[in-house]
């Protein structure tokens, strides 16, 4: 049998290939039941030999020694469960394994389910995707994350407007956007099963263009319009929740709507003090110490406790700890004394064109860059190729200049495929 035990057999092959995502996944306990509650052994051998860049039908049958049409309708099955991703381009259909975070995780909770023990699978969720520092070191590594906060943009002044660009804008990304999708939102369906859920709106989870048509091709979300997206965004806005969207410039893929109770990605901030955990937005909350009266209401209203009050009796005053502000906004509306205000940051924020171009350079920083260049994890040639560029690539100099020339876009098309 393949069942795991200590990350042996098929869960454990398939442990293995999840953690050589630029987004790891440690091997714990708690991983090997998720896996064995939502792959069958079968597809668990699937996906262990699937690379990480897209690949047609063609190309997984001969690392799986399957048929292609057999191996049609298991990853069509596999698809419709979010393990993996299927995109159409130029009439063909390429297939890419699901990552844990921002793939299988949330899919496993977009929508109420009687396919798997959401459950259990919840219970098992919470002690490793929120409770584990180690799963939280090995996804949230480096500089480059793949969430970035949006500021509010009514919390900004008039004149900053300017700054603003169209990437930065949560209403620009849903006007631009091709296809709009809503499903529930991962963390707080988790948090659900488990007693603890927030009051905080449930089905707000917003996807986008490619991302958007997959979800709903797969019964994970349903289709809605433009303006039911706006509306979505408005409401979460009023209920004080974090725009954090995918951190591209172009062709985004989803926006969440977070809590700093329930979400995974704060969840970081909060218990384990990664303030790297999100990009942060270009602007800063800012305290006009003339005006704050210390009422602590920005403090409460604060997702990750970047605000404190300081000082005793009349002499309290609100203060602001950068390094862990995310630049949301969130904070702004709850100071009635104009005290507050959302102020550049002096270095703007560096955000990547595209998926691949973020992929890549999250790869460089966590040491994973071979994985992307040589993934065939069955070939000797291609071990011995890995084990040359992680050495080469670590060397700073050499990392250095990869990440400050942040590698030349013919070589994402060509990582990608494209």
């Amino acid at each position: 049998m393949g069942h795991v035990r200590n990350g042996i057999g098929v869960y454990g092959r398939l442990q293995k290939r999840l953690d050589r995502f630029p987004i790891g996944a440690p091997p714990a306990a708690a991983l090997y039941e998720i896996l064995k509650r939502l792959y069958t052994e079968e597809e668990a051998e699937i996906a262990a030999r699937m690379p990480i860049a897209p690949i047609g039908l063609d190309g997984i049958a001969r690392r799986t020694k399957k048929s292609p049409d057999e191996l049609r309708l298991l990853l069509d099955r596999m698809a419709d469960k979010g393990l993996v991703m299927d995109f159409v381009r130029n009439g063909k259909t390429s297939y890419m394994l699901s990552p844990t975070l921002l793939g299988f995780f949330e899919f496993a909770f977009m929508r109420v389910r009687d396919d798997i023990p959401q459950k259990e699978i919840a219970r098992h969720m919470v002690a490793y995707a929120h409770d584990d520092p180690e799963y939280a070191r090995s996804v949230f590594a480096g500089k480059t994350q793949s969430g970035r906060a949006l500021v509010h943009e009514g919390a900004l002044d008039p004149e900053d407007m300017t700054r603003v660009l169209d990437y930065e804008r949560a209403t620009h990304l849903v006007r631009e956007a091709k296809a709009w999708a809503v499903s529930l939102c991962y963390c707080r369906h988790v948090m659900e099963h488990e007693g603890k859920a927030c009051s905080k709106p449930m089905e707000v989870c917003t996807t986008l263009n490619s991302a958007a048509d997959y979800v709903i091709r797969h019964g994970l979300g349903r289709k809605i319009s433009k303006e039911e997206a706006l509306d979505i965004f408005a409401r979460t806005r009023e209920e004080g929740l974090v725009h954090i969207a995918d951190n591209v410039r172009k062709r985004p893929a989803f926006v969440c709507h977070c809590c700093g109770c329930c979400c995974a990605m704060l969840s970081a901030i909060n218990r384990f003090k990664m303030f790297d955990a999100v990009a942060t937005s270009s602007f800063e909350a800012a305290v006009d110490p003339g005006k704050c009266i210390g009422c602590g209401l920005c403090a409460k209203r604060c997702p990750v406790s970047a605000i404190r009050i300081e000082g005793e009796g009349k002499g309290k005053k609100a203060a602001l700890s950068p390094e862990v502000c995310l630049g949301c906004g969130v904070c702004k509306p709850a100071c009635n004394n104009g005290a507050l205000a959302m102020s550049p940051r002096k270095e703007r924020i560096v955000v990547p064109e595209k998926a691949w171009h973020r992929w890549v350079v999250m790869a460089i920083e966590r040491g994973k860059f071979q994985n992307l260049l040589f993934d065939d994890f069955d070939r000797l040639d291609h071990a011995a190729l890995r084990a040359v560029t992680r050495i080469v690539v670590g060397l700073p100099p050499v990392k250095k200049a990869l990440l400050s020339q942040q590698v030349q876009s013919r070589f994402f098309r060509a990582i990608a495929g494209g």
